[in-house]
């Protein structure tokens, strides 16, 4: 009886994430169809920005192979993602005309992962999940590629904060759950 319970408190969660994300798409979708012109051409270069700097970050890392780390200790910081996709995350997706990927909110790790990979391109994976390196993947790296890093990091977030500027009530801030 127990297992029970648990087994269905359990697809009752999954349920209210899935129910989360698409009110949290429908909202954010809905407000991105009321922005004005120039408000959408000023979001429309910012998310060009970010991707880029995102796939730079993408590709500083990728003389470490963090792909081969994160299959090994499997994607243990992976756990709590699901919080990691913000609504300026999904602006990006959006002021770039991208189709949205499905989350898998029963997979036990991020939602965003497949069984292959993340569902995102790097360009437009969440800040944190672009902009972390373990110790595994960071000591592998020449110094000069984790300083670059780092400075791309701050520029990253600067972009951010130019996204949520456009959006002065903070509607549009936060999480998409």
């Amino acid at each position: 009886m127990t297992r029970r319970i648990n087994k269905r408190v359990v697809r009752l969660t999954e349920a209210s994430f899935e129910e989360q994300w698409q009110a949290g798409v429908r909202e954010v979708s809905r407000r991105f169809a009321l922005l004005g012109e120039d408000t959408r051409q000023r979001l429309t270069a910012l998310a060009r920005e970010l991707t880029a700097k995102k796939g730079e970050l993408d590709a500083l890392s990728a003389p470490a192979e963090p792909a081969a780390h994160c299959a090994a200790c499997g994607g243990a910081c992976c756990v709590a993602g699901k919080y990691h996709f913000t609504k300026a995350d999904l602006l990006v997706y959006l002021a770039m005309d991208q189709p949205l990927f499905t989350p898998s909110f029963d997979n036990g790790l991020c939602p965003y992962l497949s069984a292959a990979a993340c569902l995102m391109a790097p360009g437009y994976r969440p800040f944190n999940c672009i902009t972390f390196n373990c110790e595994r993947i960071e000591d592998r790296l020449p110094a000069a590629s984790v300083e670059r890093f780092y400075r791309l990091e701050r520029e990253l977030r600067r972009g951010y904060d130019g996204i949520k500027a456009l959006f002065p009530d903070a509607s549009l801030d936060g999480a998409l759950l």
